[in-house]
Protein backbone atom coordinates (compact mmCIF):
# COMPACT_ATOMS: atom_id res chain seq x y z
CA UNK A 1 0.00 0.00 0.00
CA UNK A 2 2.83 2.46 0.87
CA UNK A 3 4.46 1.36 -2.12
CA UNK A 4 1.25 2.41 -4.11
CA UNK A 5 0.95 5.88 -2.70
CA UNK A 6 4.61 6.64 -3.46
CA UNK A 7 3.99 5.64 -6.93
CA UNK A 8 1.21 7.49 -7.62
CA UNK A 9 3.33 10.48 -5.92
CA UNK A 10 5.87 10.38 -8.26
CA UNK A 11 3.05 10.52 -11.04
CA UNK A 12 1.85 13.41 -9.61
CA UNK A 13 4.62 15.18 -9.57
CA UNK A 14 5.70 14.71 -13.02
CA UNK A 15 2.56 15.52 -14.16
CA UNK A 16 2.48 19.06 -12.91
CA UNK A 17 6.38 19.31 -13.71
CA UNK A 18 4.92 18.83 -17.39
CA UNK A 19 2.41 21.27 -16.91
CA UNK A 20 4.72 23.63 -15.69
CA UNK A 21 7.34 23.55 -18.26
CA UNK A 22 4.21 23.58 -20.86
CA UNK A 23 2.98 26.80 -18.90
CA UNK A 24 6.71 28.29 -19.30
CA UNK A 25 6.92 27.42 -23.21
CA UNK A 26 3.94 29.24 -23.27
CA UNK A 27 4.62 32.09 -21.73
CA UNK A 28 8.02 32.31 -23.40
CA UNK A 29 5.66 32.87 -26.70
CA UNK A 30 3.75 35.66 -25.69
CA UNK A 31 5.17 38.09 -28.27
CA UNK A 32 4.07 35.55 -31.19
CA UNK A 33 0.55 37.49 -31.82
CA UNK A 34 2.94 40.60 -31.61
CA UNK A 35 5.72 39.66 -34.25
CA UNK A 36 2.69 37.81 -36.54
CA UNK A 37 0.36 40.99 -36.58
CA UNK A 38 3.02 43.68 -37.52
CA UNK A 39 4.75 44.38 -41.34
CA UNK A 40 8.44 45.18 -40.06
CA UNK A 41 10.83 47.51 -41.88
CA UNK A 42 14.27 46.55 -41.92
CA UNK A 43 16.75 49.26 -40.15
CA UNK A 44 19.66 47.45 -39.93
CA UNK A 45 21.50 44.65 -41.08
CA UNK A 46 24.98 43.10 -39.60
CA UNK A 47 25.30 46.50 -37.56
CA UNK A 48 24.71 48.52 -39.97
CA UNK A 49 22.13 51.42 -40.56
CA UNK A 50 20.13 50.15 -43.40
CA UNK A 51 20.39 53.71 -45.21
CA UNK A 52 24.07 53.39 -45.24
CA UNK A 53 23.63 49.77 -47.00
CA UNK A 54 21.16 50.65 -49.58
CA UNK A 55 18.40 53.19 -50.35
CA UNK A 56 15.25 50.36 -50.80
CA UNK A 57 12.71 50.08 -48.48
CA UNK A 58 12.50 46.38 -47.16
CA UNK A 59 9.86 44.48 -45.13
CA UNK A 60 9.59 41.52 -43.41
CA UNK A 61 5.77 40.13 -42.97
CA UNK A 62 4.88 36.78 -41.36
CA UNK A 63 1.26 34.98 -42.32
CA UNK A 64 0.00 33.15 -39.33
CA UNK A 65 -2.57 31.08 -41.32
CA UNK A 66 0.05 29.26 -43.46
CA UNK A 67 2.90 29.42 -41.30
CA UNK A 68 4.77 31.14 -44.54
CA UNK A 69 6.92 34.55 -44.39
CA UNK A 70 7.94 37.09 -46.85
CA UNK A 71 10.83 39.36 -47.68
CA UNK A 72 9.62 42.36 -49.87
CA UNK A 73 11.46 45.56 -51.20
CA UNK A 74 14.45 44.44 -52.39
CA UNK A 75 15.70 43.53 -55.93
CA UNK A 76 14.01 40.03 -55.80
CA UNK A 77 11.33 38.88 -53.15
CA UNK A 78 12.11 35.89 -50.83
CA UNK A 79 9.21 33.83 -49.64
CA UNK A 80 9.45 30.43 -47.26
CA UNK A 81 7.76 28.71 -44.27
CA UNK A 82 8.68 29.80 -40.74
CA UNK A 83 8.18 27.56 -37.43
CA UNK A 84 8.98 28.11 -33.73
CA UNK A 85 11.09 25.98 -31.86
CA UNK A 86 10.59 25.13 -27.94
CA UNK A 87 13.24 27.48 -26.35
CA UNK A 88 12.22 31.44 -24.87
CA UNK A 89 11.67 33.50 -28.36
CA UNK A 90 13.11 30.48 -30.78
CA UNK A 91 12.47 30.79 -34.64
CA UNK A 92 13.75 29.10 -37.51
CA UNK A 93 13.49 30.13 -41.56
CA UNK A 94 13.69 27.81 -44.10
CA UNK A 95 15.65 29.49 -47.05
CA UNK A 96 12.60 29.50 -49.37
CA UNK A 97 12.30 30.65 -52.97
CA UNK A 98 13.88 33.94 -54.06
CA UNK A 99 12.65 35.38 -57.57
CA UNK A 100 15.88 36.05 -59.92
CA UNK A 101 15.64 38.95 -61.04
CA UNK A 102 19.55 41.17 -61.69
CA UNK A 103 19.67 44.53 -60.37
CA UNK A 104 22.17 47.15 -59.55
CA UNK A 105 21.77 46.77 -56.31
CA UNK A 106 22.26 42.93 -55.32
CA UNK A 107 24.10 42.62 -51.93
CA UNK A 108 21.19 43.99 -49.75
CA UNK A 109 19.15 40.57 -50.73
CA UNK A 110 22.10 38.22 -50.33
CA UNK A 111 22.65 40.04 -46.60
CA UNK A 112 19.04 39.66 -46.07
CA UNK A 113 18.89 36.26 -46.92
CA UNK A 114 21.36 35.21 -45.10
CA UNK A 115 20.59 37.20 -41.87
CA UNK A 116 16.95 35.40 -41.71
CA UNK A 117 18.30 32.28 -42.78
CA UNK A 118 20.30 32.14 -39.76
CA UNK A 119 17.82 33.20 -37.42
CA UNK A 120 17.57 31.44 -34.60
CA UNK A 121 15.26 33.46 -31.94
CA UNK A 122 13.96 37.06 -32.13
CA UNK A 123 13.16 39.49 -29.60
CA UNK A 124 10.79 42.55 -29.70
CA UNK A 125 11.16 45.28 -27.26
CA UNK A 126 9.49 48.76 -27.71
CA UNK A 127 8.28 47.63 -31.10
CA UNK A 128 11.75 46.81 -32.38
CA UNK A 129 12.25 43.06 -33.71
CA UNK A 130 15.56 41.86 -33.62
CA UNK A 131 16.59 38.60 -34.91
CA UNK A 132 19.69 36.45 -33.57
CA UNK A 133 21.74 33.75 -34.24
CA UNK A 134 22.83 32.50 -31.01
CA UNK A 135 23.72 36.07 -28.99
CA UNK A 136 24.36 37.37 -32.02
CA UNK A 137 22.20 40.00 -33.20
CA UNK A 138 21.82 39.82 -37.34
CA UNK A 139 19.23 41.96 -38.01
CA UNK A 140 16.31 44.67 -36.65
CA UNK A 141 13.44 46.10 -38.00
CA UNK A 142 10.83 48.68 -36.55
CA UNK A 143 7.05 47.61 -36.72
CA UNK A 144 5.39 49.51 -39.34
CA UNK A 145 1.19 50.59 -38.67
CA UNK A 146 -0.46 49.39 -40.84
CA UNK A 147 -3.29 51.95 -40.99
CA UNK A 148 -0.57 54.61 -41.87
CA UNK A 149 1.08 52.14 -44.43
CA UNK A 150 -2.94 52.23 -46.27
CA UNK A 151 -3.50 55.67 -45.75
CA UNK A 152 -4.86 57.49 -49.23
CA UNK A 153 -6.99 56.41 -51.76
CA UNK A 154 -5.79 53.49 -53.73
CA UNK A 155 -6.81 53.20 -57.59
CA UNK A 156 -6.96 49.65 -59.89
CA UNK A 157 -4.37 49.42 -62.57
CA UNK A 158 -4.68 45.77 -62.98
CA UNK A 159 -6.59 42.87 -62.21
CA UNK A 160 -6.52 39.42 -63.45
CA UNK A 161 -9.62 37.31 -65.33
CA UNK A 162 -11.11 37.33 -68.71
CA UNK A 163 -9.28 38.64 -72.14
CA UNK A 164 -11.26 42.14 -72.25
CA UNK A 165 -8.57 44.92 -71.78
CA UNK A 166 -8.28 47.17 -69.14
CA UNK A 167 -10.22 50.28 -70.16
CA UNK A 168 -12.96 48.06 -71.57
CA UNK A 169 -14.00 46.69 -68.46
CA UNK A 170 -13.75 50.00 -66.40
CA UNK A 171 -15.03 52.81 -68.99
CA UNK A 172 -16.63 55.20 -66.28
CA UNK A 173 -13.07 54.85 -64.36
CA UNK A 174 -10.93 52.97 -62.78
CA UNK A 175 -12.40 51.18 -59.11
CA UNK A 176 -11.01 52.95 -56.03
CA UNK A 177 -10.70 51.20 -52.39
CA UNK A 178 -10.17 52.84 -48.72
CA UNK A 179 -8.97 51.27 -45.87
CA UNK A 180 -10.45 52.62 -42.01
CA UNK A 181 -8.84 49.70 -40.18
CA UNK A 182 -10.17 50.89 -36.70
CA UNK A 183 -13.59 50.83 -38.26
CA UNK A 184 -12.20 47.35 -39.84
CA UNK A 185 -13.82 48.47 -43.21
CA UNK A 186 -13.30 49.46 -46.68
CA UNK A 187 -15.15 51.59 -49.20
CA UNK A 188 -14.52 52.90 -52.11
CA UNK A 189 -15.99 52.57 -56.46
CA UNK A 190 -16.36 49.81 -58.49
CA UNK A 191 -16.59 51.04 -61.82
CA UNK A 192 -19.45 53.40 -60.98
CA UNK A 193 -21.55 52.32 -57.92
CA UNK A 194 -20.12 52.95 -54.37
CA UNK A 195 -19.66 50.20 -51.89
CA UNK A 196 -18.41 48.93 -48.32
CA UNK A 197 -17.31 45.53 -46.85
CA UNK A 198 -15.89 44.55 -43.61
CA UNK A 199 -11.90 43.91 -44.00
CA UNK A 200 -9.53 42.36 -41.46
CA UNK A 201 -6.14 42.35 -41.35
CA UNK A 202 -3.40 40.26 -39.71
CA UNK A 203 0.20 40.90 -40.58
CA UNK A 204 -0.40 40.11 -44.55
CA UNK A 205 -3.37 38.23 -44.68
CA UNK A 206 -6.37 40.16 -45.27
CA UNK A 207 -10.16 38.98 -45.84
CA UNK A 208 -12.41 41.28 -47.20
CA UNK A 209 -16.36 40.60 -47.31
CA UNK A 210 -18.86 40.33 -47.81
CA UNK A 211 -19.22 43.39 -50.68
CA UNK A 212 -22.52 45.63 -50.34
CA UNK A 213 -23.06 48.34 -53.35
CA UNK A 214 -25.41 50.68 -54.78
CA UNK A 215 -27.08 49.25 -58.02
CA UNK A 216 -26.71 51.50 -60.84
CA UNK A 217 -26.82 49.58 -64.15
CA UNK A 218 -22.60 50.31 -65.07
CA UNK A 219 -21.19 50.14 -68.57
CA UNK A 220 -18.22 47.60 -69.10
CA UNK A 221 -18.49 43.50 -67.65
CA UNK A 222 -15.27 45.04 -64.89
CA UNK A 223 -17.49 45.46 -61.44
CA UNK A 224 -18.55 41.78 -60.80
CA UNK A 225 -15.06 40.77 -61.21
CA UNK A 226 -13.52 43.11 -59.22
CA UNK A 227 -16.26 43.12 -56.47
CA UNK A 228 -15.91 38.97 -57.08
CA UNK A 229 -12.06 38.87 -57.00
CA UNK A 230 -12.02 41.53 -54.10
CA UNK A 231 -13.64 39.20 -51.74
CA UNK A 232 -11.41 36.00 -52.76
CA UNK A 233 -7.80 37.95 -51.54
CA UNK A 234 -5.99 36.98 -49.10
CA UNK A 235 -2.35 38.48 -48.95
CA UNK A 236 -1.56 42.09 -49.29
CA UNK A 237 1.43 43.27 -49.78
CA UNK A 238 2.35 47.44 -49.88
CA UNK A 239 5.27 48.83 -50.84
CA UNK A 240 5.40 52.61 -51.50
CA UNK A 241 2.62 53.47 -53.27
CA UNK A 242 1.96 50.15 -55.28
CA UNK A 243 -0.31 47.74 -53.13
CA UNK A 244 -0.60 44.53 -54.71
CA UNK A 245 -3.81 41.64 -53.72
CA UNK A 246 -3.11 38.31 -54.04
CA UNK A 247 -4.52 34.88 -53.89
CA UNK A 248 -2.09 31.88 -52.51
CA UNK A 249 1.16 33.26 -54.54
CA UNK A 250 -0.80 34.54 -57.14
CA UNK A 251 -1.17 38.08 -57.89
CA UNK A 252 -4.48 38.93 -58.80
CA UNK A 253 -5.39 42.90 -58.58
CA UNK A 254 -2.49 45.62 -57.91
CA UNK A 255 -3.36 49.47 -57.01
CA UNK A 256 -1.47 52.64 -57.06
CA UNK A 257 -1.88 55.45 -54.23
CA UNK A 258 -3.94 58.50 -55.74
Amino acid sequence: MKQSILSMLAVFTILFASCGGAKNVAGNDANISKLTGHKWQLIEIGGKEISTVTKRTLHLSLIPSESRYAVTGGCNTLNGAYSFTKKAGGIKFSQGISTMMACDDMEIDREVISAVTQTSKYAIEDEILVLYKGNTPLAKFKAVAADSELAGTWELDYIQGGNTPFNELFPQGKPTINFDLNAKKVNGKGACNNYNATVEINGRSIKIGPVASTRMGCLGNGEGLYFETLQKVNVISVNGDTMTLIIGDVAVMRFARR
